[in-house]
């Protein structure tokens, strides 16, 4: 008798929990209890193939704004630029709150850039932006730093190439080939991000830490913890080696950690009670940073030439537009950003067809408020969808198309194409990952003429139902043209 009252009781406290968020939130497909609806989910994916695809499905029947319940949890998903800007920006403050209950927090624990939130978040993104800005970011040592890198390992993989970049601004080392640390790095994020799902994002962190779930978290994210270590133990060399006096910190530092240091140090000079700058918070910042420098822009770069080796035309388009304005006589420019419409315009369009998450990272809701009309209750988790706005075919026409020629046509597609997010809480990388595709790219176009090795890559992601979108695996020849 117990049993079936305690069983009724906790089925009343679900049901009247799904009647309030159903009543409190926009328009969705009717939930289930326990389960909410992951079932449709993975059904509309599995029948269109794909998440994206699966979730355009949701939007066809519930417009441009509606939720999902994963489990007990409503989230609320924007599939429109003008209702994100709307919400993300004019009222950032409303959906600026990250919300990192589950595997975003697994090595994160409220701390880092990515998932922090609050006085923490404000202060430590600040630093970085500032900091990053002053070794290089929005003036020519960026382009220097990158250029060298270029010219360093420009016939290495992207991996290592893009990780040098964002490596020399953080630690001022690069990786070299061959780098057995690097390798194994690469591969324990490779297994990750294939593996890892919507579902792990909402899995309370105190469960993927459990024995009953060590099963998935030694696939899906134990492997950061490698990524980790490798941090931790590039702080330890660097605090051994300033002790052991063979490494001199200049008064503002030559690189992040350096800066992070000094910081370190003027806080406890100025005598500030609970500092958050600690080595502690430097590992997970460091940690931040290097994922989001390294990972994001080489899975772009991958995906660029499987589109160029699909699209010999751009290619020959590119190199025109590129030899007119360096002479082929010099590397481009950022300088040169003016007079190459074509290059932005194919960035753009490779930016549009990556999009390299299914689904986007979640905020959480602290009040009850309303999006294009509809009410949405405190303790909601949000995202704009950016994968469905880039795959829009009010907006993109044959949207699965390859097409640059799209953003020369009309240049109000430009402003609708925000691959780094929206709002306060956008990529604090942005202008460094542009810098990048537009020298990389551009630079060799320029230089090499772009070979397969075996068959022709489909432009067609691996993981249609992962959480992140990677790109196809093929083998790419590099041979050198002359001008």
């Amino acid at each position: 008798m117990f049993l079936i009252l305690l069983f009724t009781a906790v089925l009343t406290y679900f049901l009247l929990n799904l009647w309030r968020g159903i009543k409190n939130n926009p328009k969705g497909p009717l939930p289930l209890p326990l389960i909410g609806n992951i079932h449709q989910i993975f059904y509309n994916s599995w029948k269109t193939g794909g998440i994206v695809s699966g979730y355009h499905e949701f939007k066809k029947q519930y417009g441009k704004v509606f939720t999902l319940w994963f489990g007990p949890i409503p989230t609320v998903y924007i599939a429109d630029y003008d209702i994100a800007y709307e919400t993300h920006v004019k009222r950032a403050n409303v959906f600026g709150h990250r919300y990192t209950i589950g595997g975003m927090d697994y090595i994160r624990e409220g701390r880092g850039i990515v998932g922090s939130n609050g006085d923490f978040w404000l202060e430590h993104r600040r630093f970085a932006l500032t900091t990053l800005r002053n070794f290089g970011l929005g003036r020519n040592i960026m382009e220097e730093k990158i250029m060298d890198e270029y010219r360093y390992s420009a016939s290495m993989f992207f991996d290592i190439f893009v990780g040098s970049i964002i490596n020399q601004m953080l630690v001022s080392e690069r990786f070299e080939q061959g780098n057995q640390d690097f390798e194994q790095l690469k591969d324990n994020l490779t297994k990750s991000l294939e593996k890892i799902s919507i579902l792990d994002s909402f899995c309370p962190l105190w469960l993927l830490k459990s024995d009953l779930m060590r099963w998935r978290t030694k696939i899906t994210l134990a492997p950061f913890d490698f990524v980790l270590k490798l941090v931790q133990d590039g702080l330890d060399k660097r605090v051994k080696e300033i002790e052991a006096g063979t490494h001199v910190m200049s008064e503002e530092g030559d690189d992040f950690v350096d800066a992070f240091l000094v910081k370190m140090e003027k806080d406890k000079k100025d005598g500030v009670v609970d500092s958050t700058f600690t080595l502690d918070t430097l590992a997970i910042d460091l940690y931040d940073l290097w994922l989001a420098g390294q990972e994001t822009t080489s899975t772009t770069l991958t995906w660029a030439f499987a589109c160029l080796l699909n699209h010999p035309e751009v290619v020959e388009k590119l190199r025109k537009e590129l030899v007119q304005v360096t002479g082929g006589t010099r590397n481009v420019s950022l300088t040169d950003r003016a007079q190459t419409p074509y290059l932005s315009a194919t960035i753009d369009e490779v930016q549009r067809i990556s999009s390299i998450l299914n689904v986007n990272i979640f905020r959480h809701l602290h009040e009850d408020t309303f999006i294009d009309g509809q009410p949405i209750a405190a303790g909601t988790v949000v995202t704009t969808h950016l994968a469905m706005l880039h795959t829009d075919e009010e907006v993109y026409k044959n949207h699965m198309e390859f097409n640059p020629e799209r953003f020369l046509e009309n240049n109000n597609l430009e402003k609708k194409l925000i691959p780094f997010g929206i709002g306060k809480r956008s990529c604090p990388g942005e202008s460094l990952a542009r810098a990048e595709l537009y020298l990389i790219l551009g630079n060799l176009v320029l230089e090499y003429n772009l070979e397969p090795v075996g068959v022709k890559p489909e432009i067609k992601t691996t993981t249609p139902f992962g959480l992140m979108k990677r790109p196809p695996i093929y083998d790419i020849r590099f041979v050198p043209v002359s001008h």
